[in-house]
């Protein structure tokens, strides 16, 4: 038994026996509790270990800084990095920690960790209430992935997840509990600034603190108004569509002869305040959709025809324009979007008004249907910083084959939020399996290209992007030494 006897046996009279193990098998099996981080990094815990409220986890704290043993929390966030990273931890599993509140009348939501993006959007849509769902899926957790970056393509309206976090619950890695906001006078999560100064700050961020600042056990987040009429789904299992009412709801995809001209039209509808979705779509994406569910094969039987007729100038937008409280909004923003394009020179169709991943599942999975490896750089920054930036990566790719599917089209992505304030820049590129180390050599470029240009990549090296960014690795220890002085939260 890796974990002292003493200190074991605590545990189990926290959560129940039945809820803490050290099976060699149970621990394996959790050490990949991480799904998008590289293997040979991940330790198998010295036990595993599920509790129920905010207190066991406290309790469970409380016992790992009193025998000096590593903990790690985890949840059912897709792209965690949060596993464990020093043998002997406990891996603290949050999942059956799924309480769920929805105030109508305020609109918000009090949400624990094992709460899902698909869970809370479920029970909104029957209250006429929406949150969003990020892009790694509807399986993320509520929690970790709003504190993290919270970030999606309904983003281009209602914003990021910094400005949804309300009260929060939140065990620091001494032990001690933190209640910030309304949260910290009475049992009230609506109001996120409090008393005193704002200590959301030490949540947030890109990438987020990843439990080397404690757990959060509990958060309010805001939710949004939404339509009244019925979402009815259609189709099964991996092809299920969302149909969406037409009286409040209309896709267009959009082509544009060149990218400066698609960002113009970009920036435009920004500045008139329409649509819910904006973006670009690079063709893959499109051959993805269009072969979904018949592997790899049945990909590139498509793409092998249809990437070659790709122009690399041309570059597509979608956008999902949304009349929210009357009809007469929707075809008010219909106006205006057609006039934007015709301002632009783009050709716009109307595309059929059915959803299958911004408001429930999200589709990040797919891109695996391409076969072999693949990575992702993600950059954050403004619009005009995204464009430039995708453009030093394409040169980098350029020198870093096998990488594939440069010689067709793009596969950049331009992500915009705040109604095109800011906009995250991501670029996908695959190899085959055995070529995993020129994924990782244009990997290594792009992070050095990216700290050089001034974005900010979602994962970021800290040896990279500490230097060009105020030494943050640095000011994060130095707060991280007083809040845990036995250096048991999340070490590395």
């Amino acid at each position: 038994m890796s974990i002292p006897k003493e200190a074991y046996q605590t545990l189990q009279s926290i959560v129940g026996p039945e809820w803490v193990s050290d099976d060699p098998a149970i621990c394996e099996a959790d050490r990949y509790c991480s799904l998008s981080s590289p293997s040979d990094e991940k330790r198998r815990p010295g036990c595993s270990i599920e509790p129920a409220s905010t207190e066991e986890v406290q309790a469970i704290v409380r016992v790992a800084n009193r025998y000096k043993v590593p903990f790690v929390a985890t949840s059912t966030y897709y792209g965690a990095g949060t596993y464990c990273k020093k043998d002997n931890s406990i891996l603290i599993d949050l999942k059956r920690m799924n309480s769920l509140e929805i105030d109508e009348q305020n609109q918000y939501a009090i949400v624990g960790p094992g709460v899902a993006f698909a869970a809370l959007q479920g029970d909104l849509f029957k209250r006429g209430l929406c949150t969003f769902v990020p892009g790694c899926g509807g399986q993320a957790s509520v929690v970790a992935n709003t504190i993290n970056m919270g970030d999606a393509p309904l983003g281009w309206r209602h914003s990021l997840g910094y400005q949804r976090i309300l009260g929060v619950e939140w065990v620091l890695p001494d032990g001690e509990i933190l209640r910030m906001g309304s949260r910290s006078m009475s049992n009230d999560f609506f109001w996120g600034e409090g008393p005193g100064p704002d200590l959301r700050g030490l949540l947030r961020g890109c990438a987020g603190h990843q439990s080397r600042l404690g757990i959060v056990t509990k958060i309010g987040v805001k939710v949004f108004p939404f339509v009244s009429e019925e979402l009815k789904p259609e189709g099964w299992a991996y092809h299920t569509t969302m149909n969406l009412p037409t009286n409040r709801f209309k896709w267009y995809n959009i082509r544009f002869s060149s990218r400066d001209d698609a960002i113009n039209a970009m920036f435009e509808i920004g500045r008139c305040e329409i649509a819910l979705v904006v973006m670009t779509v690079p063709p893959i994406f499109r051959g993805v959709a269009r072969t979904r569910g018949v592997g790899c094969g049945g990909f590139w039987e498509f793409w092998k025809d249809a990437g070659p007729k790709l122009s690399r100038s041309q570059t597509d937008l979608r956008v999902l324009l949304y009349g929210i409280g009357a009809n007469k909004r929707l075809a008010y923003e219909e106006k205006v979007l057609l006039d934007i394009v015709a301002d632009y020179k783009g050709s716009a169709r109307e595309a059929p008004c059915r959803d299958e991943t911004n408001f429930m599942a999200a589709d990040a999975i797919c891109a695996n249907v391409v076969g072999g490896r693949f990575s992702s750089e993600v950059s954050y920054e403004s619009i005009n910083q995204a464009v430039r930036y995708s453009k030093v990566v394409d040169e980098i790719t350029d020198k870093h084959r096998p990488p594939i599917l440069q010689e067709y089209n793009t596969t950049d992505w331009v992500c915009p939020y705040e109604l095109g304030y800011i906009a995250k820049m991501e670029c996908l590129r695959m190899a085959a399996v055995e070529d995993r180390q020129a994924l990782e050599d244009w990997k290594n470029d792009c992070q050095d290209a990216c700290a050089e240009g001034g974005a900010y990549a979602l994962v970021p090296d800290n040896k990279v992007f500490g230097p060009v960014w105020g030494n943050y690795p640095e000011k994060e220890d130095a707060i991280r030494a007083i809040f845990d002085p036995n250096k048991v939260s999340a070490p590395e």
